[in-house]
């Protein structure tokens, strides 16, 4: 909660970040705030605590009414992984030492930290020496770092793939983003998992030190816990083992690290498993996938089948002819090319041989289209979206009922302790300072916020809640209460007298008005005119050649030409109208509005660029300006919210936001996953090398002809790419030209094949899905 005075009640609906972590009442931030110290009595708090004491069911009542909030909160199937819900087992949440241990680790550094660590871990295994070429040495230098050597060697290649190609080529491709030596990053892998294995020790140690309680082994025997509770529980302690089991095999990874064998391939594997076992938004999307893998299968099984009938009349309707040579020369290539047409990427190419020759092939490859691209891949849209849908309802049923239970056990418990059918206000005064005391989980409730409460929950004004009244408890304490003072600008804090004041009531009055907005956005509209107009000549992609020209002045850094003196004049005029908002506003207010965030941000960006070029100093080429104003353009896009379909439109993409963020960390995690193996495969096999052997069997490929020469795997963020390349599909086959080439076996299309069904089939047709369910 915010604000200690005058309290005003700001918001009750619910929020959640993309994560999926849940927070506990106040401003959506509860377990990312520091427990403060609430404003109770001292008698008060004795005079609770005695009551307390002498009704220890209010204890268990508070801790069923703890997980009530958090799950109110939740938009998870299990309200977090680091914490297990408290009907499960409370032995431990009374020991001041065990409550020690918990306040540690929701205090907002330590998590903050532990994030760090895991996504260090991660973004590690971009900057760090790739494992292919840790032992290479060119004979003059030291193995270990090898990549030093590997990378930066270039010269004259093999061959050329025409004459507009630079005379000296690197060898071997790459990112360039390795920062590291193979030492450096063995430093720093061991700093972040000593703090993850700090992190650990702290979560068993808030659970008693219990290995039974944190993996929750004597799940079995709690008869009272309800099966909704116990399938959100045994999904937590999976995770657990799998966390437990990540940092192993990464220490294990460290300790056999040395001079003679440097390569830790699996070390990228297990950082990613880390990184989800810590993401809940991304296990909420891997249960989402574990249930629709059998229909998805089903479909799979059904379309293969598809495809094989199709290669196996491919084979003998081509046979002997031009189209069977190219793409049906036997079942196999078959196939797969009829598996690379239903991706779209080589159709028509894949039967133009066949139909130049007989018009009547079009019926095989066009019938062919039909079912597969047209009609199965539908069908298995239309399966993730319906799976995605119920998923989504019943995780919203399972939460509902949960809370539910749980403030339904909390109410029966209150009520049979004093043997009446409401609870009382001390009841809940005393469940206020339990919360405050024992559950970090939630942030602090001041006394007067408390009484407040209680107020909200008493409609009837009985000083008693009843049962429909109590039900509520959970969704009332998301209401953020926000004290006049937080909003009130650092002007008006030092000035106060200036509130009275004839022209600074008349100043409020005017920036307050919808007619001053009408005029910045008439001004940002014509500044948007302008920077067209000025641009026109790059944009109509005619050349400038003349020095007397304003193009040319723009480098001078000095402000003598009309367009800078118009960029000059917007700017002055956009700052002050961010500084007389602020005045008036206030900076909390000011920032309330996404509007006002994106205006104030490009407002800055363009003043300091201006500033930056203008003041005398080396750099004086105001085209940097130029790059801030047509952000600063984008502006007019609010000119759409007054249009119905653009505001709808609008608040429909921010509503999907959280959603959307959980799928693309999953879809990170494939991309990764996905780059990490191409890198064990294919690593350093992409060359230029005019000594390497694998050089040679490039040339007149597809891949080679298209300069795909940094599409490779010989970092993890060159293999990044290559996979968001995969992903949109277009000129795969192009890559695949090269992959193949450079391999041993076709097997290796199991890759692309692999890559295609989980990263396309799947994870992007849940982009689709959740964007269906959450508008």
């Amino acid at each position: 909660m915010a604000g200690e005075s005058s309290p005003l009640l700001r918001s009750c609906m619910p929020s959640s970040d993309g994560s999926g972590s849940t927070n506990g009442n106040g401003n959506g931030n509860g377990n990312d705030n520091a427990k403060k110290e609430p404003e109770w009595s001292l008698e008060d708090t004795e005079k609770l605590s005695a009551f307390a004491e002498q009704n220890p069911s209010i204890f268990s009542a508070a801790y069923l009414l703890r997980d009530a909030i958090i799950l109110a909160k939740s938009n998870s199937s299990f309200a977090h992984t680091d914490y297990l819900i408290s009907s499960y087992d409370n032995s431990v949440n009374r020991s001041s030492e065990y409550n020690t241990y918990r306040k540690i680790l929701v205090n907002p550094f330590i998590k903050g930290l532990t994030k760090l660590c895991v996504f260090g871990l991660v973004l590690l295994s971009f900057i760090e020496p790739p494992n292919w070429c840790r032992g290479f040495s060119d004979g003059d230098s030291d193995g270990l770092n090898g990549c030093e050597d590997a990378l930066a060697m270039k010269g004259t290649p093999l061959f050329y793939t025409d004459d507009t190609e630079t005379r000296e080529q690197y060898y071997y491709p790459s990112s360039g983003a390795m920062a590291l030596t193979v030492y450096q990053s063995l430093y720093i892998e061991r700093a972040l998992v000593g703090f993850l294995l700090l992190h650990l020790i702290l979560c068993l140690a808030k659970d008693g030190f219990s290995i039974e309680r944190y993996f929750c082994l004597n799940l079995s025997r709690m008869h009272e816990v309800d099966a909704v509770a116990k399938k959100r529980i045994r999904t937590v302690a999976a995770f657990r083992y799998v966390r437990l089991f990540a940092l192993f095999f990464i220490m294990m990874g460290m300790v056999n690290f040395s001079p003679d064998n440097p390569q830790r391939i699996y070390s990228h594997l297990w950082r990613i498993i880390l990184f989800i076992s810590f993401s809940e938004g991304i296990q909420n999307e891997l249960m989402v996938v574990v249930k629709i893998l059998p229909a998805i299968l089903s479909v799979g099984f059904v379309l293969t089948l598809v495809i094989g009938f199709y290669g196996l009349i491919g084979i003998a309707a081509f046979y002997n002819t031009k189209e069977g040579v190219q793409h049906f020369d036997n079942y196999v290539d078959g196939v797969w090319t009829l598996f690379t047409s239903m991706t779209t990427v080589i159709y028509p190419d894949v039967m133009m041989a066949g139909y130049n020759d007989n018009r009547f092939v079009a019926i095989y490859f066009i019938t062919y289209m039909m079912l597969t691209f047209f009609f199965f891949q539908n069908v298995i849209l239309g399966i993730i979206t319906n799976e995605y849908t119920s998923s989504h309802e019943l995780r919203e049923d399972e939460l509902e009922t949960s809370r539910m239970q749980y403030i339904k056990q909390a109410f029966n418990l209150l009520t049979n302790d004093m043997e009446t059918d409401a609870v009382t206000r001390d009841q809940l005064m005393a469940i206020f300072l339990i919360l405050n005391t024992d559950c970090y989980e939630i942030q602090a409730i001041p006394h007067n916020e408390a009484l407040l409460l209680f107020a909200v929950l008493d409609t009837d004004g009985s000083e008693m809640l009843e049962f429909e009244e109590f039900c509520e408890f959970g969704n009332v304490m998301l209401l953020e209460f926000i004290g006049y003072e937080k909003f009130q600008s650092t002007f008006e804090r030092i000035f106060p007298s200036v509130l009275e004041s004839t022209f600074y009531t008349k100043l409020r009055k005017v920036i307050l008005l919808s007619w001053f907005d009408y005029s910045i956005d008439v001004m940002v509209f014509i500044n948007a005119v302008i920077v067209i107009v000025q641009m026109y000549p790059m944009l109509a992609g005619t050349e400038v050649v003349s020095k007397d020209d304003a193009y040319d002045l723009m480098r001078d850094g000095r402000i003598d030409t009309k367009w800078e003196v118009a960029e000059t004049f917007f700017t002055v005029l956009f700052v002050i109208e961010m500084t007389l908002k602020i005045t008036v506003l206030g900076w909390n207010r000011y920032t309330l509005s996404m509007r006002n965030c994106f205006d104030g941000l490009v407002t800055f960006l363009s003043a300091a660029a201006t500033f930056y070029v203008y003041y005398p100093n080396s750099y004086s080429n105001s085209e940097l300006i130029r790059f801030i104003l047509v952000a600063r353009s984008l502006r007019v896009l609010r000119l759409c919210l007054v249009i119905d379909h653009f505001k709808s439109m609008s608040h429909a993409v921010l509503g999907i936001m959280p959603a959307a963020g959980r799928v693309v960390l999953a879809l990170f995690c494939v991309v990764f996953l996905w780059s990490w193996i191409g890198m064990f495969w294919f690593g350093g096999k992409i060359t230029r090398d005019p000594n390497n052997p694998l050089a040679a069997r490039l040339e007149g490929t597809d891949f080679a002809g298209s300069f795909y020469w940094a599409n490779n795997f010989n970092d993890m963020l060159s293999g990044l790419n290559v996979c968001y390349n995969l992903l949109v599909i277009n000129n795969w086959n192009v890559l695949e030209s090269g992959i193949m080439a450079i391999c041993d076996t076709k097997y290796y299309r199991f890759y692309f094949l692999s890559f295609y069904i989980v990263g396309v089939m799947i994870v992007n047709n849940l982009v689709v899905a959740l964007i269906i369910v959450e508008h």
